[in-house]
C-alpha cells in the first residue's frame, strides 16, 4: 500500500496545489509538508485529523490502513462514503463555504434556530419541487 507521504502528495496533486500552497491552507509550514511527502516526519494526530479533513479521506487511509478513501465503519461513522462525500461537497461549494465558516461562532440555541429554518426551507423547496412536477404532467397530457 502506499505510504502517507505518496498519498499526501498524490491528494495535493488532485488539487492542483503546491506543497507551499497547501501549507498556507493548513497553517503549516511548507517544509512539514514535504517532509511528510518524503517520510521522514509523521504528522501528530492533531495535523493527521487536519490533513483528512481538508482531503475529505479518513485517517486509516491517509495512513494506508486502508485503500478505501472514506472509510469502512458502521453507519454514520466518520469518513464513510457517500454521506461524508456529500458533505465535503456541501462544505467545498463557494455559496455555502462561507455559510458554513461562521456557524462555530454561533451559540447551540442560534445553531439549533438555523437547523429549523434550513429544514423549513428544504421542505418548501420539496413541495415546490412536487407542485412544479404536477404541472408539467398536467400540461404534457393536456
Amino acid at each position: 500500500m502506499p505510504s502517507l507521504g505518496e498519498r499526501l502528495a498524490y491528494l495535493r496533486n488532485q488539487r492542483g496545489l503546491s506543497q507551499a500552497e497547501l501549507a498556507r491552507l493548513l497553517h503549516m509550514g511548507q517544509s512539514t509538508i514535504a517532509m511528510y511527502e518524503k517520510n521522514r516526519r509523521s504528522p501528530d494526530n492533531q495535523s493527521l485529523k487536519r490533513l483528512a479533513d481538508f482531503f475529505g479521506v479518513s485517517t486509516d487511509y491517509l495512513l494506508g490502513r486502508t485503500d478505501r478513501p472514506y472509510g469502512t465503519g458502521g453507519e454514520g461513522a466518520p469518513g464513510n462514503a457517500p454521506h461524508d462525500a456529500k458533505l465535503y461537497a456541501v462544505a467545498a461549494d463557494p455559496l455555502f463555504a462561507g455559510l458554513l465558516r461562521q456557524v462555530p461562532e454561533l451559540t447551540e440555541e442560534e445553531k439549533q434556530s438555523l437547523a429549523e429554518h434550513w429544514e423549513w426551507a428544504l421542505r418548501f423547496i420539496k413541495k415546490e419541487r412536487e407542485r412544479r412536477r404536477k404541472r408539467e404532467e398536467g400540461n404534457r397530457k393536456g
